[in-house]
C-alpha cells in the first residue's frame, strides 16, 4: 500500500475526529450563553469539515479516504461525548415512590450522604410516600440501586434539570496533590 494513501486517509480520519470534538465544545459554549467563544469555535470547526471533505470528494473512487472519513466523525463523536460528560455538571431529579418504605429509602439517601425530601401522596392503591432527590448525573445509578435495594418495587422516575440553586449536595473530598 502507498505511504502517500495512509497519510491521506490518517489526516481526514483526524481531522473529522477533531472537528466532531470542536462540535461538541462549540455546543457547550452556546448552552453557556457564550457567543464569541462560540462563533470562534465554529470557524474553525467549519474550516476542519471543509478540509476533510475536500480530501474525500476530490477522490471518491478511493474507498480508504471515505472510510477514514465516516470511521474519524464516528469516533469523534464517541470522544466528544466523554469530552461533555468531564466538561458539564448535569443534575437529575430523582422521584422514588415507595407505597410503605419511602422514609428507609429517603433516610438510606441521607446516610449516603445525599439530600432526600419526603412527601405523602394519594396513588391508585391509597397513600404513598414520595421521596425527591436531585444529584448529579454520575450519581443517578447509585441513588437508584440504594432505593431499589430498600424496596425493590419502588417507582423512579427521573428528569434532566437545567439548573439548580442552592440546596443540599453532597460533598465529595479532593484528592490530595
Amino acid at each position: 500500500m502507498d505511504w502517500n494513501v495512509i497519510l491521506a486517509a490518517g489526516g481526514i480520519f483526524v481531522l473529522r475526529v477533531v472537528g466532531n470534538m470542536l462540535t461538541t465544545v462549540r455546543l457547550i459554549t452556546i448552552m453557556r450563553g457564550q457567543k464569541f467563544i462560540s462563533s470562534v469555535i465554529g470557524f474553525f470547526e467549519a474550516l476542519i469539515f471543509a478540509v476533510a471533505l475536500a480530501g474525500v470528494v476530490t477522490n471518491l473512487s478511493d474507498p480508504w479516504n471515505l472510510t477514514a472519513y465516516c470511521l474519524g466523525y464516528a469516533v469523534g463523536g464517541y470522544l466528544g461525548m466523554v469530552l461533555e460528560q468531564r466538561l458539564v455538571q448535569r443534575f437529575v431529579s430523582i422521584q422514588i415512590i415507595s407505597p410503605q418504605l419511602a422514609h428507609e429509602v429517603a433516610l438510606a439517601i441521607r446516610e449516603a450522604g445525599y439530600g432526600a425530601t419526603e412527601s405523602q401522596g394519594m396513588g391508585a392503591a391509597g397513600l404513598v410516600g414520595t421521596v425527591t432527590t436531585v444529584v448529579g448525573h454520575r450519581d443517578v445509578d447509585r441513588v437508584i440501586r440504594l432505593a431499589h435495594q430498600i424496596d425493590p418495587n419502588a417507582f423512579v422516575t427521573m428528569e434532566e434539570l437545567r439548573g439548580i440553586a442552592r440546596g443540599h449536595f453532597r460533598r465529595l473530598a479532593r484528592p490530595e496533590r
